[in-house]
Order: structure tokens, then C-alpha cells, then sequence
């Protein structure tokens, strides 16, 4: 419910701040004296279009605030919104904002924080709906195939539930099925399978083992430094076993020279025993430089061999990746390419062939749907002309009209206009073109004594009277009242018999202060209400009889 309407420097008004009630709430006051400026002031701080030429004259902007309750089931819905813009909930409390500044720029704010318009929009739809001249909101043609599923409850159908399944499944697959279709260009697909096969081909021919480009580095710093080996080795093998007096004959010789003496004392034993390991350990190494005496000899053929494929597996990596690792990730990620093209055309005709067997289900299930919303449109129709019939219109006709739609929506596969006729004998048009404020709001005071909701925002109605009274204007006054016991109602009305069935009673009136005309706005007390009333409904008059009348109806109509 609307607990607090604030507003400062719009219109006439200066500032205005009026803390608001539950249940029925009505605004009166004379013609001119600005009960559709606190309309409007509403109407901004819900979203609509800024317009400078509502700030105050004299001032820099225009400020109108409207702190809302909220029940948890409300909260709950809103709080998974307003988390989008980083937006808490305290305390049950909404906070909507909008100011508006003498240059045309305007600022909206959801507690505290800055939103734009279009969020500002989106939340304040689940606050309040204004009812009136030029303010359609719920009447959209857009959303008459949501007021005829909420009358159907069509949406907690299983019907509905399978349905909006199939269509997100189809949805996805349909956008899966259009980037791939779009994506597709047979020759290219062909041009790029034969070069992935032929890099394939190139990679796999090469052989590569893991670690073989480092060992044939190796082998050929080897081969560049061959000559120096060889004559080392040659060198040390002919010192250590090739020339008469080698190294291992000398120590031989020694050896067993010194085992004759290692008896004597322990020096000489271990003398001894030093120069037989030596000996052993250098006739171990002449055996190690004798198998690769021949190995270390240069070799032109085999060092142009080894340089060859050197400059192969280069050539590779440098086409393809850098080392063996990021060579093989790059030969699969080729395979698996390889793969999707082959069955990109299997994957496009398989694609094809389950959005045709979903549509073929959305056909059926959609049909089903529309028999529903037919069968039912018809108990709607009825349940509106009456309701409409007791608001004092009586020569309504009403048709709700069903036409397929070309393709599918997440509702299904129908487009749902109301069509009316106010007048006897006129052909029924779509509402949006041929009603008035009156009209439109009547309308949706039928409406929403036929259809419940949820969740119970606050509804503002602005010329509901309109060319109603006596009667009609009762039971207009009735219907509001008993709306407001599910919900709050905020109406603005010029007739007595409607303001009569108020709780909460506000005059918006006129005054002048300092050579300027202001908007001002109280709330009345009970005897106010009587004066108020009586002036209403005989504004000739201030007589005690007319003052009694008043008094009778607000006994009767407002407990």
C-alpha cells in the first residue's frame, strides 16, 4: 500500500506531504482545483515521460516521492528485481523517487539509489496502476491475453507448464539451429576440411618422438666438436694401453712392487692397496675409450642427415606450434575439427529434424490452450457486460477476439484483443481507440472485481464518474469499497454518493499566498466530510437537510 505521497514544486503545488491509509481513499475538490495535478505527480514518480513545464515556476526541479509497504509475498518477488541495480528492501519499505529540473533532465531513485526509467517502470507495475484518461497500463493491447490467462488461471495449468517447456526448448534449439545454418558455407566447409586433413597428414608424416628435437641438438654439438673428441680419445686410449710404456703397465709394474713390501708396515699397505684400486679403475676406463674409439669420428653423411631432420621438425613448429606438447594439442584440436565438419551437415539436418518434432507438439499444445481461452473468453464477456451493466453501462457489448499468430510466443500461439462498443447498435472496435477516462476506468473496476490477483497493488482511479449518477454512482461507490477491502483504492471523484463509501476522505483545494495560487491538500475529519459531501451532491445549498442527507450516507456506506 502507498503510505506516504510527497511532493514539492509541481504544478501549483509547493509542497505537499500526506500520509495515507489503507483501504478506499477518495480525492475531492472544486473543478480547477488541482485534483488531476496529484494524478500526474503520481504518474511521473511511476515512470512516465519527465516534463518540465510541471516544474514549479520560479524553482530548479520538481520533487514527488511515494514510500510504499509491502507484504512479504510482494517483497519476496521484488527483492530477486531489485537486485539487478544492487537494491536492498528495509523494513518492508519502498522508496520510489523522480525529480524533475527546469532543463528537462530528471532523475529516479528506488531507495536512494539511481535508476533509469525503464527499471523505475518495471517495479512501480507491481506498486500501483493508474486508471484514467490516457493512462491505459494493464488495458495495453499487449497485455489483454494476460488478463484473459489471469481470469483462465492458465498458468498454473499443467497445459500451460508442458507448453512453456517445449517452447524454451525450441527457443534454444532454433537459435542453435540459426547461428549453425548461418555459419554455413558448404565450399568453405570443404576448403577447410581438406587443409585440416592436409595439416593432419603433414604432422603425422614427421613421426616425431617425444624429446627427439633435443637429442639430435645434442648430437650435432657433438659432431661440430668430432675431430677434437676423436684425437682426445685416440690420445688418451694410446697413453693408457696403446704405447710400449703405457700408463696401466707402469702401474702394474709398481703394483706388484709395492704388494712385496705391504707386509712391512701400514703405510706401505695402504700404498699398496690405493695403486691396485687405481690400476683396476684405469684399465676399467682404456676399456670404456676403446668401444667409442670409432664412435667420435666425423661423419658428413650422418651429420647431413641428422641437420635435415632438424630443419624438419622446425619447419613444423614453426607452422604449426612450438614444441612437442603444443605440437600434439594442435594435431587434436585438428582431429576434432575434422569431426565437426564432417557431421556439421548431420548435426544441421538432425537439428532440423527435432525442431520438427517440437513444433509438431507446440501445434497441438498450443491448440489445446486456445480452446481453453476459447471456451472461456465467453464466461469473461458475460461476467464484464454485467458488472459494466451495474456501473450504469447498460448498452455494453463486449467480445474478446481470439486470431492465431503467425509464429509461437512464450503464451502460445494466439493474439487476444478486447473489442467494445459503449453505445447500442455500434459495432464493437478495439477498446484502446474508442474509450475514455470514464470508461476506461469503470472498466477496469470491473475487471477487477471479476479477476483476483496475487498480488494486490494499489489502484488509483481518476474520472470514474464520468456521465454517471444516482444509482450508478452508488454502485460504482459500492464496488470500489469492496474492491479496497483486498486492496488499496485511490480514486478521484466529483460525486457524493461515490465519496461516501470512503474510509479516508482528501479535499484538494486552492489558495493564494503572497500574490501566488497554490495546490493544497488535507485530509478531513468526520464532520469535514459531512460539509464536503453535502456541497457535492448540492452545491447550491448548505441547508441542514442537505447537511443530514450527507451525514445518513457516510453512516451507511462508509463502515
Amino acid at each position: 500500500m502507498l503510505k506516504q505521497l510527497y511532493i514539492e514544486n509541481f504544478a501549483l503545488i509547493d509542497k505537499l506531504e500526506l500520509e495515507m491509509e489503507n483501504g478506499f481513499t477518495v480525492f475531492t475538490g472544486e473543478t480547477g482545483s488541482g485534483k488531476s495535478i496529484m494524478i500526474d505527480a503520481i504518474s511521473f514518480a511511476i515512470g512516465k515521460r519527465a516534463d518540465k513545464t510541471f516544474v514549479r515556476k520560479g524553482t530548479n526541479k520538481s520533487i514527488i516521492e511515494l514510500i510504499f509497504f509491502i507484504k512479504d509475498n510482494m517483497k519476496k518477488l521484488l527483492e530477486n528485481m531489485l537486485k539487478e541495480e544492487n537494491i536492498d528492501i528495509e523494513d518492508n519499505i519502498i522508496i520510489l523517487k523522480r525529480e524533475i529540473y527546469s532543463d528537462g533532465r530528471s532523475l529516479c531513485k528506488i531507495n536512494s539509489k539511481n535508476v533509469n526509467t525503464s527499471f523505475l517502470k518495471k517495479i512501480s507495475s507491481y506498486l500501483i496502476n493508474i486508471h484514467g484518461q490516457n493512462e491505459f497500463n494493464e488495458l495495453e493491447e499487449t497485455n489483454h491475453i494476460n488478463i484473459l490467462d489471469s481470469y483462465i488461471g492458465l498458468r498454473k495449468m499443467k497445459q500451460f507448464k508442458e507448453y512453456i517447456s517445449l517452447y524454451s526448448s525450441y527457443i534454444k534449439l532454433s537459435k542453435e539451429y540459426e547461428d549453425m545454418y548461418s555459419n554455413y558455407d558448404k565450399e568453405k566447409n570443404k576448403r577447410e576440411l581438406e587443409l585440416l586433413k592436409y595439416q593432419i597428414n603433414e604432422i603425422e608424416e614427421l613421426k616425431l618422438k617425444k624429446g627427439e628435437d633435443k637429442n639430435i641438438e645434442d648430437r650435432l654439438e657433438i659432431m661440430d666438436k668430432s675431430v677434437k673428441i676423436s684425437k682426445c680419445m685416440n690420445g688418451l686410449y694410446e697413453e693408457l694401453y696403446g704405447k710400449t710404456n703405457n700408463i696401466l703397465k707402469v702401474l702394474r709394474m709398481y703394483m706388484q712392487e709395492f704388494e712385496n713390501f705391504s707386509d712391512l708396515d701400514d703405510n706401505l699397505k695402504s700404498i699398496s692397496e690405493k695403486l691396485n684400486d687405481e690400476y683396476y679403475n684405469i684399465e676399467e676406463l682404456s676399456y670404456e675409450v676403446r668401444d667409442n674409439l670409432g664412435r667420435y669420428d666425423f661423419d658428413e653423411d650422418r651429420k647431413t642427415i641428422l641437420e635435415d631432420r632438424y630443419d624438419e621438425i622446425n619447419r613444423i613448429y614453426s607452422k604449426y606450434a612450438q614444441g612437442y606438447d603444443k605440437l600434439k594439442e594442435y594435431l587434436q584440436n585438428a582431429y576434432d575439427e575434422v569431426e565437426f565438419y564432417e557431421k556439421y551437415e548431420d548435426k544441421i539436418k538432425d537439428i532440423k529434424k527435432q525442431l520438427s518434432q517440437l513444433d509438431e507438439k507446440l501445434k497441438n499444445i498450443s491448440a489445446n490452450i486456445t480452446s481453453i481461452r476459447t471456451e472461456k473468453k465467453t464466461e469473461l464477456e458475460k461476467l464484464i457486460v454485467d458488472e459494466l451493466a451495474t456501473l450504469g453501462m447498460k448498452n455494453v457489448a463486449f467480445d474478446i477476439n481470439i486470431s492465431p499468430l503467425d509464429t509461437y510466443n512464450n503464451k502460445g500461439n494466439d493474439n487476444v484483443i478486447f473489442l467494445i462498443s459503449f453505445n447500442k447498435g455500434e459495432d464493437t472496435k478495439p477498446f484502446s481507440k474508442i474509450a475514455s477516462g470514464g470508461e476506461i476506468s469503470r472498466f477496469m473496476l470491473a475487471l477487477k472485481n471479476v479477476i483476483s490477483s496475487e498480488f494486490e497493488k494499489t489502484m488509483v482511479f481518476d474520472e470514474i464518474d464520468t456521465g454517471i449518477s444516482g444509482l450508478a454512482s452508488e454502485k460504482v461507490g459500492k464496488k470500489l469499497k469492496d474492491i479496497s477491502r483486498v486492496r488499496q483504492v485511490l480514486c478521484i471523484t466529483h460525486q457524493g454518493q461515490i465519496a461516501s463509501y470512503a474510509q479516508n476522505h482528501i479535499e484538494v483545494f486552492k489558495t493564494e499566498e503572497d500574490d501566488n495560487t497554490l495546490t493544497k491538500a488535507k485530509i478531513l475529519s468526520e464532520k469535514e466530510r459531512i460539509v464536503e459531501i453535502a456541497k457535492m451532491m448540492d452545491a447550491s445549498t448548505d441547508s441542514i437537510k442537505s447537511l443530514e442527507h450527507a451525514k445518513e450516507l457516510l453512516s451507511k456506506n462508509s463502515r
